[in-house]
């Protein structure tokens, strides 16, 4: 059962939609270890994992249209993707739904896939200093997000040259890269804290904090998802922030965010909770519930069954998402 601590924001506010997380199946599909999720309107969402397998899942998944509560969610099919990486951790459709781009934790790449036939038909210029040789035990790029026009990243956390990984005293630095432009070209990039470790297991040797997703809002706000692990009795514990950009360097040229000398984007919280055994590594933007709020829409990585992962969905409710503006006719 997940145990929810809210805070309340002015504006967005985010709340549970009364729902436990919702077992995922896979049927004989295969689908497992998913760690990205992207809401492709109606019932339809894709998702990808970071197991290996070079596929682009689709998944289906009904909600009630008035609390958002799951009715029913599970894998029903996938598209062979061969050019995919070994670590797919990150999925974002693009703005005509028939393509999506794909991060990948190993290589530290964006390649974008045509949902029709699953071939490469475009990739983004991830900037140098998330080449692999910067990246800390597999905490490169988990995040992935689109909206407005821009494409939005994230290390997990801290690269080689940016510090420590997150320890109970401090949070780790990483970097959240903006691309814009009809190239998504690199734009803008940001420091930001993830959260410290709440506390050190005895039972296990893996605790950790990070980032592990964006999700660009269609009013031009963006959400952050971390992902802890930790506690005496491991469990995880999911946390989703609205970010706050205003004043917050540029690090693009700085070479390392050890000295401090930045200012950092800033974060308010909207929602946490334990999760149990469910990994929520993916997050996206569901369909708008009868109320006028939306649903958030979680999928949880299994994680091969260790530490009795479960492969879940999980939904919030988002409330106070004003409707974007509409195109100025000239």
């Amino acid at each position: 059962m997940v145990q929810p601590e809210t805070t309340a924001q002015p504006g967005l506010t985010i709340t549970q939609s009364g729902q436990s997380p919702f077992r995922l199946g896979s049927g004989s599909t295969g689908a497992a270890e998913l760690s990205g999720i992207a809401y492709a309107g109606g019932t339809t969402y894709y998702g990808v994992g970071d197991n290996g397998d070079r596929s682009i899942w689709q998944i289906y998944t009904s909600l009630d249209t008035r609390t958002g509560r799951i009715r029913s969610s599970r894998v029903t099919g996938g598209i062979t993707a061969p050019g995919m990486g070994s670590d797919s951790e990150g999925i974002a459709l693009g703005p005509d739904g028939n393509a999506v781009w794909i991060s990948d934790e190993v290589a530290s790449s964006i390649t974008e896939f045509s949902l029709a036939t699953g071939l490469k038909v475009g990739s983004v210029a991830v900037p140098d200093i998330y080449r692999p040789s910067n990246v800390q035990n597999n905490m490169g790029l988990e995040s992935l997000s689109y909206a407005l026009g821009k494409l939005w990243t994230g290390n997990e956390e801290a690269l080689k040259p940016d510090g420590a990984l997150s320890t109970t005293s401090a949070g780790s630095w990483v970097r959240i890269q903006e691309f814009d432009g009809p190239d998504l070209t690199p734009g803008t990039q940001y420091a930001y804290r993830t959260d410290p470790i709440s506390r050190l297991s005895p039972f296990i040797t893996v605790e950790r904090s990070g980032l592990v997703d964006l999700l660009a809002l269609p009013n031009g706000d963006v959400l952050s998802l971390e992902r802890e692990l930790g506690g005496c009795l491991p469990h995880f514990r999911t946390r989703v922030y609205l970010l706050d950009f205003t004043g917050a360097t540029d690090v693009t040229s700085v070479p390392s965010l050890i000295t401090g000398s930045f200012t950092p984007v800033g974060k308010s919280l909207l929602w946490q909770g334990n999760t149990g055994f469910s990994n929520f590594e993916g997050i996206t933007l569901g369909p708008r519930l009868s109320n006028g709020s939306y649903t958030l829409l979680l999928v949880s990585d299994d994680g091969s069954g260790a530490m009795a992962q479960r492969q879940d969905s999980f939904s919030l409710v988002l409330s106070g998402l004003a409707d974007p503006p509409p195109p100025i006719s000239v």
